[in-house]
């Protein structure tokens, strides 16, 4: 197993794909309504202001522009080329592209890397041409890239909308028609686009180009991503980090996120590691915010954008629907967001000035506000004042004309006035609220069609703020600080005695114990170490052996022990298993957990968190994190784990989690630095419960790469 590393890559270039000063369209037609003439029609009817040139060697003249039978015959320079030809075409209209100096070729034909091993040498070929001549290339089999600021629209598709309003968010799709869907209900909801990317196989060009290309791009504030598949994870980590530091939020929705994911049976670590499992516990541990939703992504994304943070998941709610208020309430404290009491002094100021109701938080203005601007006015401005929270929302019933008319403008000023994140959110109703719907839009607060939305997208602000890395050294690459090198004796699929004898040997704690071969030794080993105690038989090639009746737990006196060796005999006989010897251990107590790693072929080395013992699979309590990973990232994702709730403490027990933070960060150093095992359980981890302290290592089975000697 080969953990992935960065390569060295070129700086993308973002100029000539957003803002070309020329542009040749290879494939150009005649026919208006066919897909070749979209790239044309499109740069026509939203004025392009740079140069278009037709490629047709059929037509001298298309659509009133000169036309040229190859790009090489135009003899200016180009900076951008569209390729809408026959795939069996393409090859040559690259080679002319590249002999003509084109800075970015895009490929919009399909029948290349989605199409089979032969497709995906075409494809590799037409890249290498490409990259010869120092030409870039996206696709192929992709719609292309459009930048709404600078009205370029080259993609060859009519379904995108006409009426178009800039903005700073960026959005990089793996979906051509994703991208346009995101890009036009943005647009139909008043929310600006800087521009889109659609990267289609991602021949050359990919995700992680794009990301750290925006990164750089003055015009871009937020990244928006749509992800089929990471193809290069270690250049995206890389560019990720450089989007952090030029203080750029990326955004993420992933699909193909059923359990179809990759499986495997071999342990518990490997079972539980699902492609979706791993790829959102990743996100999160690089900071990119993974939502769930198109709407999800493009409200968020537009929040992010007014560039205003916040220090908690404290929100204020605001309405003057008592109803509203209840269900805003409701929804937040769902999301996870603290709808906390008002502070009791500011209560009281607040009470004497309502004419009706009590001041709490939710905030009810009740019908008093109807009418009275000013009073709106003050009571808007004195909650925004309060400092004990960080979000504010302003929840309106659906409301006609002569109601928006008179109260939306004080909540329009006072979201637009604060300093913290404050937005709106107004229910419509078609042909009653289109007055208020326009003045929302109008307007620079940050608005949403319903209360879902909105506490939706503070929540997630929240969640970008809270998981947002410090250690950015960390996001771009990890790596341990040596490798280990793999001992001769530990065979692919070691006993458990064997797998904590290596953990032992680099320094993780491990269960006192003692292996016996020798019937005759097992009543002395048990005496040195002491009742009670836990029996296992080992048998080669057996992972779980609590599941044929191979442990016994909290033995506590030689006449036990017997009758544990004789059971062990009658399962051993009864599966047909290779008996290899008893291994006996001092009986700990105290809470399950379960530490595992798995070598991912994208991600590389991770390790993995959960509750533990015989319960591990059946809980849906686990995180993953790219190894190895510090004190402090260790005790982070703890922190996400149902089953820290009983380490911090239970009914008066709490545990020595200090401890198993220290194990769990040492043993994804060590995991990290040994590429050759492939999986590896340490299920249970037992922490001791105060006073007594510590984790030890309980049982541990591992999977290595194959042994050349075996």
């Amino acid at each position: 197993m080969t953990t992935p590393t960065v390569t060295a890559r070129e700086t993308l270039d973002i100029q000539p794909l957003f803002a070309p000063q020329s542009i040749a369209i290879v494939g150009a037609s005649s026919n208006t309504s066919g897909y070749s003439s979209r790239t044309l029609t499109n740069l026509l009817k939203t004025g392009y202001s740079g140069e278009i040139y037709p490629v047709n060697p059929r037509h001298s003249q298309l659509h009133g522009l000169r036309s040229y039978a190859r790009v090489t015959d135009i003899g200016k320079p180009v900076d951008a080329a569209i390729v809408l030809v026959r795939s069996e075409l393409v090859p040559e209209a690259v080679a002319d592209c590249v002999a003509a100096g084109v800075k970015i070729i895009t490929v919009c034909s399909a029948g290349f890397g989605e199409d089979g091993p032969e497709g995906v040498a075409r494809q590799q070929a037409l890249v290498e041409l490409a990259r010869s001549g120092g030409s870039r290339l996206i696709g192929p089999n992709c719609i292309g890239a459009a930048s709404i600021k600078d009205h370029v629209i080259p993609t060859p598709t009519l379904n995108i909308t006409t009426s178009y309003l800039p903005g700073s968010i960026s959005i990089v799709s793996q979906s051509g028609g994703m991208a346009v869907n995101l890009v036009n209900r943005a647009q139909g909801r008043g929310i600006g686009i800087r521009g889109f990317v659609s990267v289609g196989n991602e021949g050359d060009i990919d995700m992680a180009d794009l990301v750290s290309a925006l990164a750089d791009d003055d015009a871009t504030e937020v990244i928006c991503l749509f992800v089929e598949e990471l193809r290069d994870v270690p250049a995206f980590q890389t560019a990720v980090a450089k989007a952090h530091r030029a203080g750029k939020p990326v955004l993420a929705l992933k699909v193909g996120r059923s359990a179809a994911g990759q499986r495997s049976s071999l342990s518990h670590t490997g079972a539980l590691a699902g492609s979706y499992a791993v790829f959102q516990n990743v996100m999160q541990q690089l900071g990119v915010l993974e939502v769930d939703s198109v709407d999800a992504l493009i409200d968020t994304a537009a929040l992010m954008a007014d560039a205003k943070s916040t220090e908690s998941n404290k929100v204020l709610i605001v309405s003057p629907s008592g109803g509203e208020c209840s269900y805003a309430a409701d929804r937040a404290t769902e999301l996870g967001l603290d709808v906390l009491p008002l502070p009791e002094a500011t209560a009281k100021v607040l009470d004497r000035r309502m004419r009706f109701g009590t001041a709490s938080n939710p905030f009810d203005l009740t019908g008093q506000v109807i009418g009275d601007a000013n009073f709106l006015q003050e009571v808007l401005g004195e909650l925004d004042a309060i400092p004990d929270y960080d979000m504010i929302l302003y929840a309106i019933p659906t409301w006609g004309e002569h109601d928006a008319e008179r109260l939306l403008p004080g909540f329009i000023t006072a979201a637009e006035a604060s300093k913290k994140p404050t937005v709106v959110s107004a229910w419509s109703a078609k042909n009653l609220t289109e007055h208020g719907d326009d003045k929302l839009a109008a307007s620079q607060a940050a608005t949403f069609g319903s209360v879902d939305a909105a506490l939706t997208a503070l929540a997630n602000l929240a969640h970008w703020q809270k998981i947002l890395p410090t250690d950015l050294a960390a996001v771009a690459q990890r790596s341990p600080a040596h490798e280990v090198t793999r001992p001769d004796e530990l065979v692919q699929q070691p006993s458990e005695h064997e797998a904590k004898t290596f953990l032992q040997h680099h320094g993780l704690p491990v269960a006192r114990e003692v292996f016996v071969t020798d019937s005759a030794e097992i009543h002395e080993a048990a005496e040195r170490l002491g009742w009670p105690l836990v029996a296992k038989q080992l048998c080669r090639g057996v992972l779980h052996k609590s599941d044929l009746g191979l442990v016994k737990v909290g033995i506590r006196d030689a006449a036990e022990l017997e009758q544990a060796v004789t059971d062990f005999q009658t399962a051993v006989d009864e599966h047909g298993l290779e008996a290899e010897g008893i291994l006996l251990a001092e009986y700990r107590q105290g809470a399950e957990v379960i530490i595992g790693g798995v070598q991912d072929p994208k991600f590389g080395p991770l390790v993995m968190l959960g509750a533990g013992g015989v319960l591990a699979e059946l809980l849906d309590d686990v995180v993953f994190r790219q190894a190895p990973i510090t004190t402090e990232e260790a005790a982070q994702a703890l922190e996400q784990l149902a089953v820290d709730r009983l380490l911090r403490g239970y009914r008066g027990a709490t545990y020595d989690r200090e401890a198993l933070i220290k194990l769990i960060a040492d043993f994804s150093e060590l995991f990290a630095a040994s590429p050759w095992l492939l999986q590896a359980d340490l299920n249970p981890v037992m922490v001791s419960e105060a006073p007594a302290s510590g984790a030890v290592i309980v049982d541990a089975a591992f999977v290595l790469e194959p042994n050349t000697k075996e």
